[in-house]
């Protein structure tokens, strides 16, 4: 009698997917494409295997899941050179919001230029502050002068 199997997760295109780990720990393994690891969800009411890359696979043990633990995967469209390749979003559930952690497939969280970004923010937000010289500003004006510029140059990006 043949064995069945398990389906697999299928990660669509920036569709956010929710995970239940079903077990403590996930089976490791090696394989002609290298080292994998495989782990026990449930995924849309029904249990299923997902194989998780390295950096996946680090996020789950960093953030110390059990079985029970939430998380969400996106897969998103990323520019490499000429290529279109993916990368797996991973995020935590935390007070009703998620933290959201890009990974490249190197093993590495995908860098932004989120702080450079502020930091140009903040130090024009100050600039226009300062070359407004009949107006009185305190810190909390130039923070939602810097927030407006923030915003409104990642939503650009």
């Amino acid at each position: 009698m043949e064995k069945s199997k398990r389906p697999q997760v299928e990660l669509a295109l920036n569709v956010p997917n929710t995970l239940v780990l079903l077990k403590d720990k996930c089976y490791e393994g090696e394989n002609q494409y290298g080292k994998y690891y495989l782990y026990s969800v449930e995924h849309e009411n029904e249990e299923k295997a997902y194989f998780a890359t390295d950096d996946i696979h680090q996020k789950i043990v960093e953030s110390k899941l059990s079985a029970g633990s939430s998380f969400t995967l996106t897969k998103l469209a990323a520019q490499n050179g000429k290529r279109v390749t993916s990368q797996i979003q991973f995020a935590l559930p935390t007070n009703g919001k998620a933290m959201q952690l890009p990974t490249n497939g190197n093993g590495t969280t995908a860098k932004d230029n989120y702080k450079q970004i502020m930091q140009q923010s903040l130090l024009e937000a100050i600039e226009i502050t300062k070359a407004i010289s009949n107006v009185t500003f305190v810190n909390e004006d130039i923070q939602k002068i810097c927030s407006c510029l923030f915003i409104a140059r990642t939503r650009m990006a």
